[in-house]
């Protein structure tokens, strides 16, 4: 069979070469062509003697056909990358909107040349892998999909659907128990040692494109100033000096800026400021102080706005603890779709998601689509807690069945990849669906 594979970095190629290998095992006569976003992926690639290209490169060549596209499948197509790029205004949203329409004619080339069996997909909203799923699903072409994703605790995602809230399993969480199935801690496995030049080189030449205004859309970072650090201290500082301590909180867990699934599975369109906001308002009779936790390696690096408002506040205030502290004192936790909540869930802190995610079916989770409903909502759960809404569940049970039938062991960051490597090539060999243990 041909396997068609979209990658990122190096690290995606180190990964999906040990899938290639695995295969093989099971399929000597296998054919992969890989096509590598970033430099970093196809170098890492050709230098293990793959087959590999680099589609900056690829898709800047003449198209033998045009494929016509509506401007709202454009949009649709671009939608990450225009709404993190909006700030550079309209011309770069009409530039996005032309890249669209070059990577689709690049794919319609593609797969009426190669033909693949199976296409696999590292993530599903950046402009790459939509527009190869808008030309799969135009053309209705037989290739079966796969998406993969790094999961929770050590675990890879390897699903039909998509990835995160777009998971094929993600509403049929809702029916499961945990009984039978024992809570297991998360999987720690050695991790493997990065070779550093193939990401500098990534890093080079995004700058040296950068600077002669040539750099696609697929690799800019959209790199996020940093609050001042005078201003960022004193906003933490406040909240120790000024704001009420209670022996209960509540804790709003941000969202990483940017990012995509923030930005596709959030129904309300929060951002940093509006969902502090909101929740902040929504609270305010129940007496408890609301902690808002960055992601940590985003501090900092949210808007402006937020931290200027956290400073004069007199209900809020901006953590810079530990997850564990964070959690320690939480009555509730808050967020669109933060693992934060997952993290949250296993301690058995009742849970509110205002967006989207892989874990916001599971028993107990609660799901806020209207913003008016938040406040009694919030009432209901610091009142009760979670035990009501379980009942004798066990949320880590409940987790390990989600594991056991949904997630593969293993992490695409481990140094071994032989475990879900294998896993996966039992998968595509075998053309399922689920979980190869389950088959």
């Amino acid at each position: 069979m041909k396997y068609l594979t979209l990658i990122y970095y190096d690290t995606f190629a180190r990964f999906f070469s040990a899938i290639e290998d695995a295969v093989k095992q099971l399929e000597p006569s296998a054919d992969f062509q890989h096509m590598a976003i970033f430099p970093s992926g196809h170098l890492y690639m050709l230098s293990h003697g793959r087959k590999s290209k680099l589609l900056a490169c690829e898709i800047k060549k003449p198209s033998i056909s045009k494929t016509v596209i509506s401007e709202a499948d454009l949009e649709k197509i671009a939608k990450y990358h225009a709404t993190v790029g909006a700030r550079y205004g309209d011309t770069y949203l009409a530039a996005l909107r032309d890249r669209a329409q070059d990577y689709v004619n690049y794919w319609k080339d593609v797969i009426d040349s190669y033909d693949p069996d199976v296409v696999i997909f590292s993530g599903d909203t950046r402009i790459a892998a939509e527009s190869l799923q808008y030309y799969l699903s135009a053309t209705t072409h037989r290739a079966k999909r796969y998406f993969f994703e790094q999961g929770p605790n050590g675990t890879t995602i390897f699903d039909t659907k998509g990835v995160n809230a777009n998971c094929s399993f993600r509403k049929h969480a809702s029916s499961l128990t945990g009984i039978g199935y024992t809570p297991e801690p998360a999987i720690k496995s050695d991790k493997f040692k990065r070779n550093p030049v193939y990401r500098g080189i990534d890093y080079a030449l995004t700058a040296a494109l950068r600077a002669i205004g040539k750099l696609p859309p697929e690799w800019d970072s959209m790199s996020l100033g940093s609050y001042p650090q005078k201003k960022y201290s004193a906003c933490v500082q406040h909240g120790r000096d000024n704001n009420p301590k209670s022996a209960q909180e509540i804790l709003v867990a941000l969202q990483v800026p940017d990012d995509a699934n923030n930005i596709h599975h959030n129904p309300l369109n929060l951002g940093d400021l509006d969902l502090v906001t909101l929740v902040t308002k929504a609270s305010e009779d129940t007496g408890l102080t609301v902690r808002v936790r960055e992601h940590p390696l985003y501090r900092r690096r949210y808007t402006a706005g937020l931290y200027e408002n956290l400073s004069v506040s007199k209900q809020a205030l901006l953590s810079d603890s530990s997850l564990d502290n964070d959690l320690k004192n939480a009555a509730l936790v808050v967020t669109v779709n933060s693992m934060t909540g997952l993290d949250a869930y296993f301690r058995k802190i009742p849970v509110i998601t205002l967006g989207n995610s892989f874990y916001d079916h599971l028993p107990g989770i609660v799901r806020v689509n209207d913003p008016e409903d938040l406040s009694d909502t919030i009432k209901t759960l610091v009142q009760a807690g979670l035990s009501k809404r379980l009942g004798n569940l066990n949320p880590a049970s409940v987790f390990a069945e989600m594991c056991a039938n949904h997630f593969l062991p293993g992490h695409y960051l481990d140094k071994d990849l032989s475990v879900p490597a294998s896993a996966i090539a039992k998968i595509l060999t075998k053309g399922q669906t689920c979980h190869p243990e389950k088959v």
